[in-house]
């Protein structure tokens, strides 16, 4: 789209026929990144996508070379950021100078500008909305002929109007065609059904309790309570794991989405499993690299990831040890948790990370488990940007990998 060669008006006409005609996502926000560079002579443009289940900004289209995805915290402490949250537009003169004259919490940080060999001077931001709700925040950098002007601004968020509409309908056909609102609403569906089953579990439960307590009772009732209060609890259990994973599903975070330390985390699980360890004659350590490792991620998440992986490492070892490992590798915090259990036959792992399956040794063994648990922590891990890795062979154990990515207080705005 040769917009230098239109005005104004042409150029936005282009742009929103253009923009009608396609639902893709992407598609839609290259083209606003193109427009928006091209028609205000910028050397770089970047449109950032609301991700709402983690409270993120994600660059959906970058115009110059940028190395990776670019992940900003909804919050005022960044130029994006701070346009989300206030839904002001704004041009900064100097990226480097006093950002005070905006906001007194605004900085820019030139580590990026490092990794990239670029530098930043002017900066214009603006949301794009949609009925009063954010949809995405617009952000252009360094005018080639001269510094951006309160002119330019105004060219920017009559672009941005047209793209907070478009972005919203590409939504809806994007959720569509990946079937992500009928995961939403099957997952809310899965937290009222297993919520009824509850109730009637729990009374069973303190029922067989009370049989159990019956004096001079015949020995084939006291095993057949026993038997009974067994299966209450494993159902107790698997209601548990289905509400865990309903919830992950929702797209809802489960605590607060905050920077967190994941050494300590990691210690206070660490401390919990070690009880559980030396019971089964187990040996078990942690290995840390530094005191603190921050990340962004959702609190009660965190909790689920490490009480699975750590729990799980415990529970699938008969004899031998558990090792926890906490490093720094590059631009990631991992956590790394290595047992010398059952380990899972190479068969058996492309599929496990799927809903309710169960490696075939472990169904085989007396350990109760639902298969749930697994599925939920890698659909949280990956929804911040991370990823889980696993290495296993049977019979000799397994390593799970969890890669989140290191936060720093001066991400880029």
């Amino acid at each position: 789209m040769e917009c230098t060669r239109l005005n104004n008006n042409e150029c936005l006409i282009e742009l929103y026929d253009q923009m009608l005609g396609d639902t893709d996502i992407s598609s839609v926000l290259r083209v606003v990144a193109d427009v928006a560079c091209a028609n205000l002579k910028a050397e770089r443009a970047t449109v950032y996508l609301v991700d709402e289940s983690t409270n993120e900004l994600q660059s959906a289209a970058v115009i110059g070379n940028v190395p990776c995805s670019i992940r900003l915290p909804i919050k005022e402490s960044s130029l994006a950021g701070y346009c989300a949250v206030t839904g002001r537009s704004f041009v900064v003169p100097d990226a480097y100078g006093d950002l005070s004259v905006i906001d007194e919490r605004l900085h820019f940080d030139r580590s990026w500008d490092k990794k990239t060999k670029f530098r930043t001077r002017d900066v214009m931001c603006t949301p794009a909305m949609f009925k009063g709700k954010i949809m995405g925040v617009i952000q252009v950098l360094n005018g080639k002929d001269r510094s951006f002007q309160e002119s330019d601004l105004n060219v920017l968020k009559n672009i941005s109007h047209m793209v907070g509409y478009a972005l919203y309908h590409a939504k809806i056909y994007d959720d569509l065609a990946t079937m992500k609102k009928l995961e939403m609403e099957k997952a809310r569906f899965m937290q009222i059904m297993v919520h009824e089953l509850k109730s009637p579990v729990a009374a069973s439960k303190m029922m067989t309790d009370i049989l159990k307590n019956y004096k001079n009772k015949p020995e084939k009732m006291v095993s057949l309570t026993g038997r009974i209060a067994d299966r209450l609890d494993q159902m107790s259990q698997l209601i548990r794991d289905i509400l865990e994973l309903a919830s992950v599903k929702s797209g809802v975070p489960l605590g607060d989405v905050s920077e967190l330390n994941i050494v300590a985390e990691t210690q206070e699980h660490y401390k919990v499993c070690c009880d559980q360890a030396k019971q089964k004659g187990l040996e078990m350590s942690m290995e840390v690299a530094e005191k603190e490792l921050f990340v962004r991620f959702d609190s009660q998440g965190l909790s689920l990831v490490l009480s699975n992986i750590i729990g799980n490492a415990v529970k699938y070892t008969g004899e031998g040890s558990v090792k926890i490992k906490l490093s720094r590798q590059d631009e990631w915090a991992v956590i790394e948790v290595s047992d010398t259990g059952i380990g899972i036959p190479e068969a058996d792992i492309p599929k496990l990370f799927g809903e309710f399956y169960r490696a075939s040794n472990a169904r085989k063994s007396n350990i109760p488990g639902s298969g749930v648990g697994l599925a939920g922590v890698k659909n949280i891990i990956e929804r911040f940007g991370g990823r889980l890795e696993l290495q296993s062979r049977e019979n000799e154990g397994s390593i799970f990998s969890v890669y989140l990515p290191l936060y720093s207080d001066t991400w880029r705005s």
